[in-house]
């Protein structure tokens, strides 16, 4: 396979997908793959994408992966500019018929990084501190991908009810001291997911249906929201190493600016996915758990074969073509338009260079809702993408668009923007989304 058996698994069925189809992935999937991560992969191909969100510092730093030794105490990431406190603050709990406080201890395990994942996506999408959760803890459950929910002292539905009341009663610290342009260094101190949460039983034994997200933590969160894929995150949802390794990649990879790519520490990577493991079982779980990921994520160029984990550019999850040169066939031509199909074929990509006299920038970087730069492109989003909302729209165009680091001209921009927009519309409209 020209050296193709040292990808990831991931790499693979994508790379067997663009020389024979379906067929062929299942033929390598039965010599050098397994099951579970061939049906990750056709399911999170054949699926269209839906979009999720998590909070860049939490994809940065991530919570235990297991219970802590003593869990009522605070929880602390820091590798450099980055820094992540949890602290599990004592809750009034009724005990034998009295009130007493009591910590509930820090969140960990899978359960509260996918409840996470959907509260902070529901926020985002909805554009409201209100998210609603369901009629009941069953249909919760079945909308965080669990079909099977069972109850009973380890049922899965007791088991995420703790770690969900247990998330909310947390008060969070983060520290992210930027030291370059677009760091977007910010700090949030002393916050709750939710001010107003008081278990997931209100206090006459009903299940909580809705709950109002902090305004500070809101406010950061629309500003730092990292896009995923939901459809992946069902596929994950069992495995917290998985779901950490995927969350870091999906906001790591695609901010890498240089085509050599980044290279970091095995010791950075632990920090960053808050694993406390040796090094060599460290290096060995990861690169096992890149297998699922990959499948996932195939668009994820990562090194881990060597003394150092070399990260390169990458396209954002929510991409479902394989695109990348680690991805294209021997001999293949880069792509020359989007590799997306919400960009007609005939669009104005806007490739001669801009006029001497005019200034060149690159596409705006944070949301298109704010700022005086970015009214032109907001009034192209209202107008010619009506109802669908603008930043989703430019998420779409920042990770489709080839040429998206280029610096062009504004008049450039909106020409190849407003025609991006108006496919867009188009072709959400023909599928009848919500």
């Amino acid at each position: 396979m020209n050296g193709d058996e040292h990808k990831p698994i991931g790499h693979q069925y994508a790379l067997a997908m663009l020389k024979g189809g379906e067929e062929r992935v299942r033929i390598l999937a039965s010599t050098n793959g397994s099951q579970t991560t061939l049906d990750a992969f056709l399911r999170v191909q054949d699926e269209e994408p839906v979009p999720a969100f998590l909070h860049s510092a939490l994809c940065a730093m991530s919570l235990p992966t297991k219970r802590p030794k003593d869990d009522t105490q605070p929880i602390v990431r820091e590798d450099g500019k980055y820094a992540l406190a949890i602290n599990p603050r004592p809750v009034l709990q009724n005990i034998d018929g009295k009130s007493v406080l009591k910590s509930l201890g820090v969140p960990y395990g899978a359960y509260p990084r996918v409840a996470l994942i959907y509260l902070l996506s529901q926020a985002v999408m909805k554009q409201s501190r209100d998210v609603y959760l369901g009629r009941n803890f069953t249909e919760w459950m079945r909308r965080l991908g669990y079909q099977t929910v069972s109850y009973g002292p380890r049922g899965t539905a007791n088991l995420m009810r703790e770690q969900v009341d247990r998330l909310l009663a947390c008060e969070w610290q983060i520290r992210w001291d930027g030291t370059e342009a677009d760091d977007n260094a910010f700090a949030v101190r002393d916050v709750k997911i939710s001010n107003e949460y008081a278990g997931s039983l209100d206090k006459n034994g009903a299940f909580a249906r809705e709950i109002r997200m902090s305004e500070a933590f809101y406010s950061h969160l629309v500003d730092h929201a990292v896009p995923l894929n939901e459809v992946a995150i069902r596929e994950l949802k069992g495995i917290p190493t998985a779901l950490d390794l995927y969350t870091y990649l999906a906001y790591r990879l695609p901010r890498i600016g240089s085509d050599k790519g980044q290279i970091i520490s095995w010791d950075q990577l632990a920090k960053h996915l808050g694993n406390e493991a040796d090094s060599k079982r460290f290096r060995q779980t990861v690169r096992e758990t890149m297998q699922i990921v990959s499948a996932v994520y195939p668009n994820a160029n990562v090194d881990l074969s060597g003394r150092k984990v070399v990260l390169h550019p990458s396209p954002a999850p929510m991409e479902r073509k394989f695109v990348g040169p680690h991805l294209r066939l021997v001999g293949q031509d880069a792509p020359e338009t989007a590799p997306r199909s919400s960009v007609a074929p005939g669009a104005v990509l806007a490739k001669l260079p801009a006029k001497a006299s005019e200034p060149v920038w690159a596409f705006p970087s944070g949301s298109l809702r704010f700022g005086e730069r970015e009214k032109a492109f907001r009034d192209i989003g209202l107008s010619k993408g009506h109802p669908w909302d603008i930043d989703r729209m430019a998420e779409a165009f920042r990770t489709g668009f080839p040429g998206i680091k280029r610096e062009r001209s504004d008049a450039e921009w909106m020409r190849v923007w407003e025609s991006f927009v108006v496919r867009y519309a188009e072709r959400r409209a023909n599928k009848g989304d919500d």
